[in-house]
């Protein structure tokens, strides 16, 4: 492999792009695919957005593509008070491991793997919460 004929993070990033585009998981979520900073600020969707994270172009190119699904929070009581909606936040983590799973099982030019549990965190500016996967890839085919 020649360093001119390394991916880029945008094409990296739009692989991934496209790949949830196509999925059950996409399917499944009220919201739209983002690039990493496209995202609406006020956007109360389950909104998927791809960031690309970290890449080494060495002789086989690596690194990581971060994938987080924002969920709402509700508030349960009409009271004021905002929370995860927990039973939500634990249906998109189980859909968004049976999409890793289907990645790592795929043939995608990639070599995909998870790099954390996927995992739920507090985004409280916007009173959301969002599902975090963290997604190791290797290239193992260049298709332009």
């Amino acid at each position: 492999m020649t360093e001119t004929m390394a991916k880029t993070s945008r094409q990296i990033q739009g692989d991934i792009y496209r790949l949830l585009r196509e999925s059950s998981l996409y399917m499944q979520t009220g919201g739209e695919v983002y690039r990493s900073g496209l995202r609406p600020r006020d956007s109360r969707q389950e909104d998927i957005v791809v960031a690309f994270t970290a890449g080494i172009p060495d002789q086989v190119q690596t690194g990581v593509v971060t994938v987080n699904i924002y969920v709402p929070d509700i508030d349960p009581y009409d009271n004021g008070v905002w929370v995860e909606d927990a039973e939500r936040t634990e249906q998109i983590e189980l859909l968004a491991q049976q999409w890793a799973d289907g990645l790592m099982s795929g043939s995608y030019g990639y070599d995909f793997s998870l790099r954390q549990t996927i995992s739920t965190y507090e985004e409280a500016d916007t009173r959301q919460h969002f599902v975090s996967v963290r997604i190791g890839y290797r290239i193992t085919e260049l298709n332009e």
